[in-house]
């Protein structure tokens, strides 16, 4: 029965796990029990404690890019899934209000030719040389005189 789910949960069950003597974390809808994984887990307790409180941790689990051996570990924990499980993920993106939208992707990676340089980008690191070779002549041989 490995891989597959064992008893739907609702959200709001899973949410009562998530202190050091039970812990729960769901990951891409399936519930897993690590409480006695906690101690072993290579980025230490309070990484899945932290995962456990936050309520989805798919996202968090799959931006640190676990191993095979680990993702295969993960079927000896599992104890179910969420009851109508959707990724927050996905239903953030088709919120066209939400807070959490990702960010425009349109205007990232534009791939058009440079903007020109200006004269302004030539002037300005000559008059810093104009006006540091200006205080080093004034230093050296004005003040000295006076």
């Amino acid at each position: 029965m490995a891989g597959e789910a064992k008893q739907l949960f609702a959200a709001s069950e899973v949410a009562l796990h998530s202190s050091r003597k039970d812990c729960w974390v769901v990951i891409g809808g399936k519930v897993y029990d690590v409480t006695k994984f906690l101690e072993d887990h290579p980025g230490g307790e309070d990484v899945l404690l932290h995962a456990s409180a936050s309520g989805d941790a798919t996202e968090a689990f799959e931006e640190v890019g676990h191993s095979t051996s680990a993702i295969s570990m993960m079927d000896s924990f599992l104890i179910g899934s969420i009851k109508g499980y959707v990724r927050p993920s996905a239903s953030r993106a088709t919120d066209p209000w939400g807070l959490d939208a990702p960010p425009n992707r349109s205007m990232q990676g534009n791939k058009g030719p440079p903007n020109p340089n200006t004269f302004l980008d030539f002037l300005l690191p000559l008059f810093v040389l104009g006006l540091a070779f200006a205080a080093w002549y004034y230093l050296t041989f004005v003040s000295k005189n006076h």
